[in-house]
């Protein structure tokens, strides 16, 4: 059973996870208003959605070096706080330039979430619950993405209810508010966060490397039973003592480029860059149009989405509570090739469409919806509770902060080209092509986590940082 502090840190963390679900959610039906009431060029439009992505590029980039400087807590403070402030901008906006900061605001605050609490999990947690943990940050963010979708359909129904008897000016004055009252539905939880952090302890990993050593072994101690907590704080000593060592001797900077690093940094950069050549973020942007696509009407297509992110829900739960039990290379197996297996029977039914074999219609919309629920199914219950593991418990202490904000960089990036990339290559070589280059990553990412990737189920992160110092791979 955990204990109130450690059950309190979950929520508290869970809850960034929460708005980092909801910030990506909620633009898309926001938008169906928004543009109606605020004269927006097609431009600027796209500037107002890419700016959320811009800006996490950007702060996961310097995340890590702040979380460095900073502490881990200072800098959930730092992003708690950009993020209420980007919801008074965006919601007394009345024009480009303030929507745009408010949208880059939430870019800056979702990029140092997405990087400081799977930090903060990761160095506080004890091993034994580590892995769902900072899967439960997994699990937030799709319930905050669920929830999003639930908001923006309530004000949707609410303003197309009146549309058909309401005047052009009472429809304005409707339309107004609903896109406003959607974006500043996250100003509750982003304070239940902000509030919260207050009450949570520092990094003990980030404590005892500025020397405040007594303080760590303090807050170990609230999360962990004495023998445990004495074990781990032991284990922290000498992982810094061993890492100082070379230094001391004269190697200075040189270590950087020992295996200890070199080997774990690469494989957290190679799981987070697979993880989007999945395709998962754009399959989930364009679900509506890709199913259209495979013969659903706009209303069914829109009605499936909703029961494909319901899915994607439900199985991160059941990653979560495999995740400790299992292991992570098993579910990363597992979910890998359940993603190659569903890429390719969808690519099969489109390639028959596109080829003039099938007519597109209902029966084969319903087979691909089942492909894309099978997808995200596997992708819950594998990568998606993995990846913020890999980026949290591969990085060895010393370059850990730093570490996950490039991976973070790497992971955005990629997802960045294949969002750009989408419309292009499906109206040029159509959708089977996309599916099928997807399915071949995937296979890659099996292989990878088959051949290459340690468990490190059960391990603190102090073991994991010496399998690699002393492994060949």
């Amino acid at each position: 059973m955990l204990r109130f502090s450690t059950a309190l840190l979950l929520f508290i963390a869970g809850m960034g996870g929460f708005l980092y679900g909801y910030d990506i959610g909620i633009i898309g039906a926001a938008l169906l208003y928004l543009d109606k009431t605020i004269r927006l060029s097609v431009t600027q439009e796209s500037l107002v959605v890419a700016a959320v992505l811009a800006g996490g590029t950007v702060s996961s980039l310097v995340a890590g070096a702040l979380a460095d400087l900073l502490g881990r807590k200072k800098l959930m403070l730092v992003a708690g706080g950009l993020f209420l402030a980007s919801v008074a901008l965006i919601v007394t906006s009345r024009g480009f330039a303030p929507l745009f900061a408010g949208r880059t605001l939430q870019g800056l605050s979702a990029g140092m979430i997405a990087v400081v609490v799977p930090l903060y999990l990761a160095e506080t947690l004890p091993a034994p619950i580590r892995g769902r943990g900072t899967a439960a940050f997994q699990l937030l963010l799709t319930i905050g993405i669920l929830i999003s979708l639930a908001v923006g359909a309530h004000y949707t129904r609410r303003v197309e209810t009146l549309a058909p008897a309401a005047d052009a000016a009472v429809l304005l004055r409707e339309q107004d508010a609903a896109w406003r009252a959607m974006f500043f539905s996250a100003f509750y939880p982003a304070v239940v966060f902000l509030v919260g952090v207050f009450s949570l302890a520092e990094s003990p990993r980030w404590l005892h490397r500025r020397g405040r050593a007594e303080e760590a072994r303090v807050i170990l101690g609230r999360t962990r039973p004495p023998d445990e907590a004495a074990r781990e704080f032991a284990e922290m000593q000498a992982a810094l003592a061993a890492e100082r060592a070379p230094a001391a001797a004269g190697a200075g900077r040189e270590v950087l480029w020992q295996r200890r690093y070199v080997v774990p940094f690469l494989l957290t950069c190679a799981v987070l860059g697979l993880t989007q050549t999945t395709g998962v973020n754009s399959i989930l942007q364009f679900v509506v149009v890709i199913l259209q696509r495979a013969g659903l009407a706009a209303a069914d297509a829109a009605t499936q989405a909703t029961w494909i992110t319901a899915v994607n829900v439900a199985f991160t739960v059941a990653g979560l509570l495999l995740v400790d039990r299992l292991g992570r290379t098993v579910l990363l197996k597992l979910g890998t090739a359940g993603i190659t297996l569903a890429l390719l029977v969808a690519a099969g039914v489109f390639w028959r469409i596109e080829s003039g074999a099938l007519g597109g219609g209902p029966a084969t919309g319903l087979v691909v919806t089942g492909c894309l629920m099978v997808f995200v199914a596997a992708f819950a219950i594998g990568p998606g509770v993995c990846v913020w593991l890999a980026l949290s418990e591969l990085m060895p202490t010393r370059i850990r902060s730093l570490g996950m904000g490039v991976g973070l960089l790497v992971n955005q990036g990629i997802s960045t080209a294949i969002a750009a990339l989408f419309l292009p290559v499906v109206s040029h070589y159509g959708y089977a092509a996309i599916f099928a280059g997807w399915a071949a990553c995937t296979a890659v990412y099996f292989l990878v986590a088959a051949r290459w990737l340690p468990e490190t189920k059960g391990r603190t992160l102090e073991e994991i940082e010496e399998h690699f110092a002393r492994k060949t791979i």
